[in-house]
């Protein structure tokens, strides 16, 4: 089998569908490597966050020839569909920015998946409705819609009135480095690397108002064990030095409060499990569930803001809470225990088995194989 993806996105950007892709591509690599793995891109591009995957003998990369006037026209028309015939790619799979118009009214195996179905982080209303409206039409063309999570699948149904038949749920996997084992000597090296106090949770993500990272501090300063401090992992905006620290100092635990700005790629799984929680104050957005999965497979303990997709990942395996108050007496409960929180840290490592790469992989082939066998049997 020879699957091509709609790689603009993925080659060329730094966000959740880039992540996204590359763990699926890498897991589906692993896993089933006799197959091949085309991305296609208007430009002949490449970063080192895609480097890696092009390691694995069959994931190739795929662009316009030099020729070509248009490159970005190749790229949605119909010149990226006769070189998926020339290289004989058997269902394409587009994510999250659409699947070329070439692929209308083609039959040719077409699978979708949104990430973010009403696109609430495309960057303003204008970006928004465009992104939807290139989404409403993939989800024409598409033979299968893939969503991942059942409220986005709902809302897929919902607001592009998709056949449910034709949508499904496919769950993305842990990073594959959350696997990584750590030397007992590396967590005192890391405490003095990075400067990490003895006793901290930690946020990982960005400083933006949106992160209900106001949220975060108070439940921090409920907290009864006055000992521990919150590391916030991310670079610095605007709205972290004029209003978090503002916070912190409003509420009397700047003396509790660390800034870092980047972790090595490499250390990240060591400094989750240095801390004593990993908090997701915001757990509407996909990123945010990535950052659960991933935490509960390193071994920490999570707390998480309570929402549907929260509960989907997480199970039963982490703190979910409504109001800070509420996240604090709920962590300071487990934290004053020893036998519940180490309880909750296995159920985060049993519940984290349904996110392996394998999983995802063999849910995406058995996608792609319904998809051939849709068309072989239409054809007939």
């Amino acid at each position: 089998m020879v699957v091509g993806y709609g790689g603009r996105r993925i080659i060329m950007e730094n966000n959740d569908t880039s992540y996204y892709g590359r763990i699926l591509i890498k897991a589906l690599a692993t896993n089933y490597p006799d197959n091949y793995y085309i991305i296609y891109s208007p430009k002949n591009e490449q970063n080192k966050r895609v480097t890696a995957l092009f390691n694995e003998d069959s994931v190739r990369l795929k662009y316009p020839r030099t020729h070509i006037h248009s490159k970005e026209r190749w790229y949605v028309g119909g010149g990226i569909v006769k070189s998926a015939k020339a290289h004989g790619v058997n269902t394409f799979h587009g994510i999250d920015d659409g699947i070329p118009s070439g692929f209308n009214g083609s039959n040719f195996p077409t699978v979708f998946t949104m990430l973010d179905p009403l696109y609430k982080n495309a960057g303003g209303w204008v970006n928004r409705m465009l992104m939807q409206r290139r989404a409403r039409k993939a989800c024409k063309i598409a033979k299968r819609v893939i969503a991942l999570n059942e409220v986005d699948r709902q809302t897929i149904i919902d607001h592009y009135h998709v056949n449910p038949d034709n949508v499904e749920v496919v769950h993305p996997c842990f990073y594959e480095g959350c696997d990584d084992a750590v030397p007992e000597n590396m967590y005192e090296i890391l405490r003095s690397k990075y400067h990490l106090p003895e006793n901290f949770i930690l946020y990982k993500g960005r400083f933006e108002n949106d992160d209900n990272l106001i949220e975060a501090m108070k439940l921090l300063h409920e907290l009864r064990n006055r000992k521990i401090s919150i590391v916030m992992l991310g670079y610095r905006t605007d709205y972290f030095d004029h209003v978090i620290k503002e916070q912190a100092h409003d509420l009397h635990i700047f003396h509790r409060f660390k800034q870092v700005d980047k972790v090595h790629h490499a250390d990240l799984t060591a400094v989750a499990k240095m801390a004593k929680a990993v908090i997701i104050p915001n757990t509407d957005r996909m990123r945010d569930n990535f950052k659960l999965i991933n935490a509960q497979r390193t071994g920490a303990l999570v707390i998480c803001k309570d929402t549907p997709k929260a509960r989907e990942f997480g199970a039963d395996a982490a703190i979910y809470y409504n109001d800070f108050h509420e996240g604090a007496e709920l962590l300071s409960d487990i934290l004053e225990d020893e036998s519940k929180k180490e309880a909750m840290i296995q159920a985060g490592l049993e519940n984290s088995k349904r996110f392996t790469g394998k999983v995802l992989a063999d849910n995406m082939i058995h996608i792609y194989r319904s998809v051939l066998m849709h068309r072989r049997l239409w054809q007939q």
